[in-house]
């Protein structure tokens, strides 16, 4: 297995990929080189987005892949199946915290709950009750049934038997069982350098990997394959490892001397990643926050409820306005990021899908994170969730150490742009809410010197742009949860992996990470991956 949550240190450390910003600075982006991948540094928040995004994945696969039921109830079931979740106690239930015991497992490798020392004081509630006073947004009891278009307070993958500590994919599914497989074992502190392949295409096989040690040193070791090679290595490492392997765009590897075992031109293109700013502010002296947390009361808006007036609106933009503008302009825009996808015409039926998500099924568009102490004392993080713009991961040599060139082109599409705007305006009058009066000592990030709120609508779009667009390392940075490089869609949209995730062209080569979500979920990526992980392993052991 090649395997990129095991490519590092027992413990945890980051591996930073440099990403172009598009104003010419770099903005950092961080990946998880430790067991468990970045199940072991991220925010632990457990969140699942709409079923309609779910749905919309078998749109972008052949008819004839229907059986494979990639959907919603699917994969809602194996969401569950992941999960051993322990409802919330009278002391958590008094601070907020609520569930519906339909929504989730109770036998899974991962545990999911909420945190013994949950905050309990004014701000969480107060973010609850601003945001819909804002927007009209509602407040639901559990948001991972499907509909995700609401604020409530959200659980996370930790473990409450063992203080809380994260329950990551080693602890849940490494850890319990690594002593007592035969033929089990884990390598750390070597990275894979290559994948070997065979025959030619379309039945191009997976013979075995080659890998080293990871800090470049000593000989290369070969690792044989009776059956499979799965390849996990993430949105950025699962396109490097194919393209260093021979699959990928000719027209890249053959100036490196790579002999070309696929031709698949996307493999590494259609990346998707998330841009966030952060509202903070002061607190009065007599805040307090009455636990140590972690956080978790988020919402998740639609775009009607973005562009509120009150909420995200510049007083002047209305939402129908941007429905409209959305249907009119995306296939413009797919011939704008024809370069990162297989073509025009494919990324336009994707985008057209993603459209239609947005303005007819109300699939939240950003996600607002109340958060304790950061980035001041009370705080809102926001960031986009449906960028239409589109980048790619391209390796510039034939030596695996040297990180491969990653492009997000952020703000490319001038609409990720405009909803960045939104979303930092209704942090701001969320902020501003009466319900937070008795908490909040005003404004602390960016503050009204850098962002005037002199329009009566919380502040210019001009003044927003210029503050979430400047150069590193201030301004916007980037979430975290790319997507989509090696993409789960037939292969006339530029699919990299066909419906049972195995590589187009090749007999035994699959990839089982965030790179083959094609489109991005309104959710963080955790819940979503584990159960598309444990379809997976269900399609590996049923044997097509």
């Amino acid at each position: 297995m090649a395997d990129g949550s095991g490519q590092g240190h027992q413990g945890v450390s980051q591996e930073i990929f440099l990403v172009l910003q598009v104003v010419n600075s770099f903005i950092f982006a961080f990946s998880g080189r430790t067991l468990g991948g970045s199940t072991s540094i991220n925010g632990a928040a457990w969140t699942r987005g709409s079923k309609e995004q779910y749905d919309a994945l078998s749109q972008l696969l052949e008819t004839s892949d229907a059986d494979m039921n990639w959907n919603f109830d699917s994969l809602f079931s194996y969401m569950k199946k992941a999960e051993t979740f322990s409802a919330p106690n009278a002391q958590q239930k008094a601070k907020g915290a609520n569930s519906i015991a339909s929504y989730h497992g109770t036998s899974g490798p991962v545990q999911v709950t909420f945190p013994d020392l949950m905050y309990g004081g004014p701000q969480q509630p107060a973010f609850a009750s601003a945001i819909q006073n804002a927007t009209g947004i509602a407040l639901c009891a559990d948001l991972n049934g499907g509909n995700g278009n609401c604020v409530s307070y959200t659980p996370n993958n930790i473990n409450w038997q063992d203080d809380d500590h994260r329950s990551s994919a080693a602890d849940a599914y490494l850890t319990p069982v690594e002593n007592d497989r035969p033929g089990w074992l884990t390598l750390i502190n070597y990275q894979v350098t290559k994948i070997l392949l065979s025959g030619s295409a379309p039945s191009v096989t997976a013979t075995g990997v080659q890998f080293k040690k990871s800090d470049n040193s000593g000989d290369t070791f070969t690792a044989s394959a009776s059956k499979e090679v799965i390849l996990a290595a993430g949105a950025i490492g699962s396109p490097q490892l194919l393209q260093l392997s021979g699959v990928g765009d000719p027209s890249i590897l053959t100036p490196l001397g790579i002999d070309v075992k696929v031709n698949l031109p996307t493999v590494g293109r259609n990346l998707q990643e998330q841009t966030m700013n952060s509202v903070g502010h002061s607190a009065q002296s007599s805040f307090n926050s009455d636990g140590s947390g972690p956080s978790d009361c988020i919402a998740y808006p639609s775009l009607k409820e973005l562009f509120a007036i009150g909420g995200g609106s510049n007083g002047s933009v209305t939402a129908d306005q941007m429905s409209s503008h959305i249907m009119a302009m995306h296939p413009a825009w797919a011939q704008n990021q024809a370069v990162n996808g297989l073509s025009a015409d494919a990324l336009t039926t994707i985008f057209g899908i993603q459209a239609g998500l947005i303005v007819n099924d109300n699939v939240p568009v950003v996600e607002l994170f109340a958060d304790t102490g950061f980035p001041d004392a009370i705080g809102i993080d926001m960031w986009q969730l449906l960028p239409f713009s589109r980048g790619n991961v391209t390796i510039t040599s034939t030596d695996v150490f040297t990180l491969p060139k990653v492009i997000v082109n952020y703000f490319s599409v001038d609409l990720d742009l405009a909803v960045q705007t939104a979303g930092a305006r209704l942090a701001r009058n969320v902020l501003n809410g009466q319900a937070y009066s008795s908490i909040s000592s005003g404004e602390a990030t960016p503050g009204t010197g850098v962002v005037p709120d002199d329009n009566g609508f919380g502040g210019s779009d001009a003044a927003w742009h210029k503050w979430i667009q400047a150069p590193s390392p201030n301004g916007f940075s980037a979430v975290s949860h790319p997507i989509g490089t090696a993409a789960l869609m037939r292969r006339d949209l530029g699919g990299v992996v066909d419906a049972k995730l195995r590589v187009y062209d090749t007999k035994n080569l699959r990839v089982i990470d965030a790179s083959v979500l094609p489109i991005l979920i309104s959710a963080h990526l955790s819940s979503p991956l584990y159960g598309i992980a444990e379809k997976a392993a269900d399609i590996i052991k049923s044997g097509v």
